[in-house]
């Protein structure tokens, strides 16, 4: 394949992106010259890779194409806790280019459902955002930061809930919902006791014991590593299902 016909595939991926609709930076993804154009690496990822920006090397905004992602704070030198769940259209880092650079090494993400990520030169994708009227990029970054304010929000909803039980299925429907916005629609979630348990702000043993509390109420199906939502729980919550959608777009 010729260089500029591999380049032209390239520019038609970034085009028809499934998501661009719900990317912040959609508006400018794919735009500028031949020397300046922003185009996005896309990276695969599986469930349980970690992603950082390392403040020593180049910083980069993520965006996220499919699947979820956890956002992890570190507390202090060897704990962590959860912070944010992201979905398709999230942007990370879009703060991150107006700040030092050592506060991007105050977080990571951790990918529960697998997918694909957006790399953007964070350079780039600032002097893209500055040339644009100051109305527009205020919007890109005000919605960007809206979106991260609501993924918060759902984790702070779940970690909050009283109840461990409570907690466990507001969290797995709200990975579905996330889930599905970059069109998987999945029933059932290849996720560790461990990995909800430290969602959930609890222990292993004590989501192992809800969890099959839940099962016997048919709200969920048990497998090897993984939890079947059943409909009895989707329909237990439609208000907190429908809340786990709610996110701004910039067009």
């Amino acid at each position: 394949m010729r260089l500029k016909d591999f380049q032209r595939a390239e520019e038609s991926i970034v085009a028809h992106c499934p998501v661009r609709h719900l990317c912040p930076v959609g508006l400018v993804c794919g735009t500028g010259s031949d020397e300046g154009k922003l185009m996005p690496a896309v990276v695969e990822y599986g469930k349980g890779d970690l992603l950082w920006t390392d403040h020593r090397y180049e910083r980069h905004v993520f965006i996220v194409r499919e699947g979820v992602l956890s956002c992890m704070a570190h507390v202090d030198p060897d704990g962590e806790a959860p912070f944010t769940l992201y979905g398709a259209g999230i942007g990370v880092g879009l703060a991150d280019l107006y700040v030092p650079s050592v506060d991007t090494s105050t977080y990571h993400l951790h990918a529960i459902v697998p997918g694909r990520i957006c790399s953007l030169p964070s350079k780039v994708l600032r002097r893209h955002l500055e040339a644009l009227g100051g109305e527009v990029q205020q919007k890109i970054l005000a919605v960007s930061l809206y979106n991260q304010s609501t993924g918060a929000l759902y984790q702070s909803m779940i970690s909050s809930r009283p109840l461990l039980g409570q907690r466990l299925a507001m969290l797995l429907l709200c990975l579905q919902s996330l889930a599905a916005r970059g069109g998987a629609h999945l029933d059932t979630l290849r996720v560790t006791h461990d990995e909800l348990a430290s969602r959930v702000l609890s222990d292993r043993a004590s989501v192992t014991r809800a969890l099959h509390q839940m099962e016997e109420r048919g709200l969920v199906k048990l497998g090897y590593r993984s939890v079947t939502i059943t409909e009895k729980l989707r329909q237990s919550d439609p208000a907190w299902t429908a809340l786990c959608q709610t996110f701004s777009r910039v067009a």
